[in-house]
Parts: structure tokens; sequence; C-alpha cells
């Protein structure tokens, strides 16, 4: 990997003096490098920024390469990622060997790494003791079990679209994990009304704040969800339900095969790259269908399982169209998927899947729900272009018409809604009901539940064409 950056990049780096920032050539050389980095352990990660920073011999180059690299690890949404990020902080700014541009960001990077070193990957859970409703104190993590910490706070909208996630995972059952459910509030009502609400995990909470969870979990704030191993090690952080599920059944597989590696994933998707734009439902089907004739016996599960978390981490309408013909032909299969550890990490991932795709399938009409949102449109003569209220789903005459739900947290539906304006503007006919779903956790959390039954939200944002009689024609969608 050195050879061929200092192939790639001696020239650039030599040259980089003679350019103005931001180094366009240089950037776009560390795009491809952090690219083909992942995957790595972050040990080998942090290593390889270490060898970047200190090969840009001019100051201003140097912290050009250390401030993209901490910005990159920084924004990651691959899980053990911010480890890298505190390295690169620690190593390279906080000690003092480069600059940041301001004293702030020095004070942020300072901020960042001590609500987050205590706490990452691969390391031992910090000991922090809470109290039970009795009053009882505790101290988690418990040793000899895998447990999951949930930070929460029952005035936090998205916490109730989580806290609704995982009390099915809970009801389940298809997982030996235990739940422990931390508040973080100081309500003793608004506690107790949640706890009555959410049965079969540990309730804890720290009123006095006495025990310094927030420091050492890193908890700005929530959801904010762990998993800890038996040995008591941190394998998971910042998870959501789905993620959680996954993360679990790789982590309860046994121990001769783990599905879902990122090197078999790129494998998959080098396999549909000469499809381009054209690729089909089909052609995914026919790729499965290739892959499962050549392979027998252990072989095929590993190849149909990594198949599977293949399908799991595609959003796109062509894929999850694939879902329910794959699933229902390689892994509702109990003659094959027989043990308990095809169950956890195979046969429940993909009985997930195929429930999240039947929700309010292509070709059936949308539910009869009324649902508070904001319905845009091109403005003209005789009505504004938006409007607030309480809409059916049903009535949401638009040719196309499309229903958009989204968080505010979220930086690709930030995008998605930047688009929306872009669409009404060009297409007179379309109307577009925008519904954010933190806000519906808060004010309606009956109709949000409702909306979480009926489609699949699992990932934000969600975007559903409908034709004039309210039919779904495409989900999955991206403006």
């Amino acid at each position: 990997m050195k050879k061929w950056l200092l192939g790639c990049l001696a020239g650039v780096f030599a040259l980089s003096l003679q350019a103005q920032e931001p180094y366009p050539q240089l950037g776009a050389k560390l795009d491809g490098y952090l690219a083909a980095l992942v995957g790595e352990s972050a040990a080998a990660q942090e290593a390889e920024c270490d060898f970047l920073i200190k090969t840009a011999q001019d100051s201003l180059v140097r912290q050009y390469v250390a401030l993209k690299l901490y910005d990159h690890y920084l924004q990651s949404p691959v899980m053990g990622d911010d480890a890298v990020a505190v390295h690169v902080a620690r190593e390279w700014f906080l000690s003092g060997k480069v600059a940041m541009h301001s004293e702030e960001d020095l004070f942020n990077a300072r901020l960042f790494v001590e609500f987050n070193q205590h706490s990452l990957i691969g390391m031992p859970a910090p000991a922090v003791t809470l109290f039970l409703p009795s009053g009882d104190s505790m101290q988690l993590p418990p040793a000899g079990e895998w447990s999951v910490l949930y930070f929460y706070d029952t005035s936090c909208s998205t916490c109730k679209r989580e806290t609704a996630r995982l009390k099915e995972l809970v009801a389940e059952g298809a997982f030996p994990v235990s739940v422990y459910a931390i508040y973080i509030g100081g309500s003793d009502t608004a506690w107790e009304a949640y706890r009555a609400d959410f049965p079969g995990v540990t309730h804890l909470w720290d009123p006095a704040f006495t025990s310094d969870w927030q420091r050492l979990y890193g908890v700005l704030q929530t959801p904010r969800m762990f998993l800890v191993n038996p040995e008591g090690i941190i394998v998971g952080r910042g998870l959501d339900t789905p993620a959680l599920q996954q993360l679990l059944a790789q982590e309860l597989a046994s121990a001769s095969y783990t599905y879902g590696e990122p090197a078999m994933m790129e494998r998959y998707r080098q396999f549909f790259v000469p499809y381009g734009d054209a690729l089909t439902a089909e052609d995914v089907m026919e790729v499965a269908d290739y892959l499962a004739s050549r392979t027998e016996g252990s072989d095929f599960k590993q190849v149909m399982g990594d198949f599977l978390y293949y399908l799991y981490g595609q959003k796109t309408e062509v894929y999850r169209s694939a879902v329910a013909p794959f699933v229902q032909k390689y892994i509702l299969r109990p003659e094959i998927w027989t043990s308990a550890e095809d169950k956890a990490q195979v046969v429940s991932l993909g009985e997930m899947l195929l429930d999240l795709v039947s929700r309010t399938p292509i070709g059936s009409q949308v539910p009869d729900l009324k649902v508070s949102g904001v319905l845009r449109r091109k403005p003209c003569l005789f009505a504004s272009g938006s409007r607030s209220g309480v809409f059916s789903l049903r009535k949401l005459k638009g040719n196309p018409g499309y229903l958009v739900f989204y968080t505010g947290s979220c930086s690709s539906c930030r995008e998605t809604l930047a688009a929306v304006d872009a669409l009404v503007a060009r297409v007179p006919k379309a109307r577009v009901l925008l519904v954010d779903m933190d806000a519906l956790m808060a004010d309606h959390p009956s109709m949000g539940e409702a909306l979480l039954d009926s489609f699949d939200l699992s990932a934000l944002p969600m975007i559903i064409q409908l034709d004039k009689n309210a039919v779904v024609q495409h989900k999955y969608l991206s403006f």
C-alpha cells in the first residue's frame, strides 16, 4: 500500500506548493487511497494515516492532509472509523504537531476525543453504576452476557421511533441478549410511563449524574446504543436497531465464518458493475442463481448468506424487489439452514427483510391513513407552494404524487428536501407530501407507529411514487 502511494502521490506532493488550496489533485488521490483502505482494521488505517501525514514535508500540505483525513473519519458512516478520527486528533492536532485552522476547531477536536476515547470498538466497556426503579444500584455492563446499552430520553422524538423498533426486536426474542434501557432525563413520571410501555428489558437511570456515563460513553445526544460482548468488550456503537440485529447475527455466528465482510460485499458489488443503470431485479436473481449453481454444502450457505447481507445493504428499488424471490428461494429452506447459528445470523435477517419489503408493495394502494405533514406543489395564482396540515394518503392528488419520509438529523434527507424544490418547480402537476418522522413521533406517536407498521422506514429518506389513484408505482427512489 505504501509503495503504491509513493508512486501515485510523490509527484503531487512535490507539485502541491504550486497549487492553491484545496489541492484538488492531492485531494482526489487521497480519496482513492482512503477508498482502498475500507475494510482494513482501525489499527491499520491509523498507521496509514500517520504515514500519509508524515509523507507531506511542507507544513501547509501536511495540515491539509491531516485535516482531510480527520474530517473523512469524523464524518464516516462506517462503524469503527471514529477510532481513526480519535487517533489522528490525538497524534497530530492535540499534540501540537499540526495546527488546526482555529482555536475553536482545536477545542472541538479535544471535546470529540474526550467524549469518544473511552468507548471505542474493541475497548473494555466503561463500568458505570446506575439505579433500578427500586432504588438499588447496578453496575453495567454485567459480566458473562451479551448486553445492549440503550441511552434514551422520553422527550426525544428519534428515541420514540428507535424504541418502537427495539421493542419489536426484544419481543421476538431471537437473540440471547440482555437490553438495558438507560433513561438520561430526570422526570419520575415520564420514566414510569416509559417503563410500563417497554417490558422485557432492565430499566436504569442516574438522576444525580454521579456515574460520569455521559463522558465515558459519549452520550451528547440520544438515542445512543452499544453492544457489549460477554467479555465486556464493546463490539458495536452508534447502532440503530436494524444495525444491532445485523451485528448480533454476525457476532453470534460460528467462529468458522462471518457473513457480510467488506471484502465479500465489494466482490458482490463487482458482479453488478457491468449492468450499470440497466440492472433489474431479474438480473439480480440471475446472478444469485448462477452463484447457487456453482456451490453446495457449507460453501452454498456462505455464498447465499453473504448475498443476503449484500441485499440488506442496498436500498434501491431494484435490489429491494429481488429480496422476496431471493429469500423465498434460498433462505426460507429449513433443510439447509438447520442450526441455531443459521437462524440467528441468516434466517432471522431474511425474515426481517421480507417483512419490510412486503409493507405496502408496488401495485398496492397506500393505507387509508391520515398523516401530519407538509404538502409541496408548484405555486400558482390560486395556491401557494406549500401547506401544512393533516392529509389523507389516499387523497394525495398528483401526477405524479410522492410520499417523502425523512428526519431533520439526516444529511441525505436534507439533500432530498433540496431536490424536492427543484422537482416541484420542474413538474407542474407533481405533489409531494413531506413527513418528518421525528416531529411525527414527538407530536403524534400513534400516527408515527401506524406509518412504521405500514411502510419500510428502516432507512430514511424513503421516497414513494404514487399514481392518481394512490397506487404505489415505485419505492426506494432518490431525487
